[in-house]
């Protein structure tokens, strides 16, 4: 069996897409070629117009700046400084129409063609074929790098939507193993701050789950809270319905249900993707250009490790989240469920989205009773280490020696922040009241907590780590104990639980410059 990997005109030259190199995927293996000649949607990056380079600076300054003395740059201005050059569209779009692949629409730096997959292949030099991933399901596996003739190559950054990452695995039979706590238990116990969101719109990023709304109505009636219904947008066409349940369905559940019993105020949008690079980065942009409902906070309980990703997507997210804090969105990311990814290949890894410096990386804590108190303890489980792809923040130099003493090069540390996952959180799954956890709760859980922040300041938080890690006085709770199999929690920052879970008020007062939390 050879991969499908040609072109339909041969003697023109090709060159290698830069930083489109895909490892093969862990544990897969070739099953056939590619033969489909079936017609798909394809998401192209191009590079940005002269001049239309992001302002990085400007988004760290942003986030060591008090909110209250910020001035974010608007959705549809930034959105036309910094999108692709027209003339290369047109360029990009000449060169498609030589396969029969057509430009559909076009959305910020980046376009969607449609063609037939045998031509994308052709037209992008892609090797790509039909796997079996490691539990036997099929999938489109896309390796190697993309090419292009040079003139192409110089202004296409990345092609999405080849390669598939493999589906999550049957949901089991569930039933709830533990007493979760109750949404004003987690607003006791974290001294969240008075106020329901009202005024802010969180977004939630979903990679093909299916929101369920009674459930989501029954959750909300057990915590004693009314919000309103979430709104569900969908990004590529993704399938709000498949054919059977996933650990994807329960994140879909746990992220709105968690949010809306802790912020009921807040107005929630679900943008509904893909679960590939594709859909991930598409997802995002979304969220951030949207016009329609402009979301100030952004929760995100999904990643894979980075050795998982194209080095062109990563530097996509790192912008995409760039935007975020010139936007003024708060973007919070889970941490990972694997520990330190020692599975992965015997090596710790972090995970992406969470490794970029513009979010917050949420890790997590476990709730343990010892002679009758119950101390927050590091869960063994938390996701944390240091990124290989991105470099230490200004703002994270602490991580350097913790990275020093664990003999690893430092990168930038995840996670940033971190709340309990044990005993969990209280969902609905088809009817079922279920104890979750895990750093998938954390990140919508935080996201709630900024909601109500926002509220309150009555302007939004944005990228607010370096503060944190700025502040003189830590607003947060250290966790000191436990590890993940690889790292040890620990005074200060540390690879579990970053700088410790909120104190509500804490945090506000920070927030504000300093000032009384009120």
């Amino acid at each position: 069996m050879s991969p499908r990997a040609s072109s339909a005109r041969p003697a023109e030259h090709k060159v290698p897409i830069p930083r489109t190199l895909r490892a093969h995927w862990p544990g897969s293996t070739p099953a056939e070629a590619l033969t489909s000649d079936a017609d798909v949607l394809l998401t192209v990056w191009l590079r940005p117009k002269k001049g239309g380079d992001l302002d990085i600076a400007r988004a760290r300054s942003l986030g060591a700046t008090p909110p209250l003395e910020r001035q974010y740059a608007e959705r549809k201005a930034l959105s036309e400084q910094t999108d692709a050059d027209p003339a290369d569209i047109e360029r990009f779009r000449t060169y498609c129409q030589g396969f029969g692949i057509s430009i559909v629409e076009s959305h910020w730096r980046s376009v969607v063609v449609s063609g037939p997959v045998e031509r994308l292949v052709q037209a992008f030099g892609a090797t790509v074929a039909i796997f079996l991933d490691a539990n036997g399901s099929r999938f489109r596996h896309r390796s190697a790098a993309l090419h292009v003739p040079p003139e192409i190559a110089a202004i296409v950054r990345g092609i999405f939507g080849l390669h598939q990452w493999p589906r999550s695995s049957r949901l089991e039979s569930l039933q709830r193993h533990s007493t979760p706590l109750s949404a004003s238990q987690i607003v006791t116990r974290y001294d969240f701050p008075d106020g329901d969101g009202s005024g802010q719109t969180i977004g939630v990023m979903q990679f093909r789950g299916e929101f369920k709304a009674d459930d989501f109505e029954r959750c909300m009636q057990a915590q004693g809270v009314a919000p309103a219904p979430p709104i569900v947008k969908r990004v590529d066409n993704a399938a709000l319905q498949h054919e059977f349940e996933t650990t994807k369905d329960l994140e879909a559940a746990l992220d709105a249900q968690i949010i809306g019993a802790l912020a009921p105020g807040a107005r929630i949008v679900i943008y509904e993707a893909p679960d590939d690079e594709r859909g991930f980065l598409d997802a995002i942009r979304t969220a951030l250009f949207d016009e329609e409902f402009k979301p100030s906070v952004l929760s995100i309980s999904y990643g894979w490790p980075e050795k998982l990703w194209t080095p062109v997507a990563l530097d996509i997210l790192d912008e995409l989240f760039t935007v975020a804090a010139l936007v003024g969105v708060s973007v919070f990311c889970s941490s990972g469920d694997n520990g330190a990814e020692l599975d992965y290949d015997g090596k710790p890894h972090v995970l992406a989205p969470a490794s970029s410096p513009f979010v917050h990386a949420c890790g997590a804590t476990a709730l343990l009773s010892d002679s009758g108190n119950v101390r927050e303890s590091a869960w063994d489980k938390t996701g944390g280490g240091f990124s290989e792809h991105f470099d230490v923040p200004p703002w994270q130099n602490v991580v350097r020696p913790v990275a020093a003493q664990n003999k690893i090069d430092a990168g930038r540390g995840v996670p940033d922040v971190a709340a309990q996952e044990l005993p969990g959180y209280c969902v609905f799954l088809d009817g079922t009241e279920l104890a979750l956890g895990g750093t998938s709760a954390v990140a919508p859980m935080w996201a709630a907590l900024a909601a109500r922040i926002n509220q309150r300041l009555g302007a939004p938080s944005g990228l607010f780590s370096p503060l944190l890690y700025g502040s003189v006085k830590n607003p947060l709770r250290e966790i000191t104990d436990g590890n993940n199999g690889r790292y040890q929690a620990r005074a200060g920052w540390n690879p579990c639980t970053g700088l410790g879970v909120p104190l509500g008020r804490a945090l506000e007062a920070t927030l504000r410059g300093g000032g009384s939390a009120g």
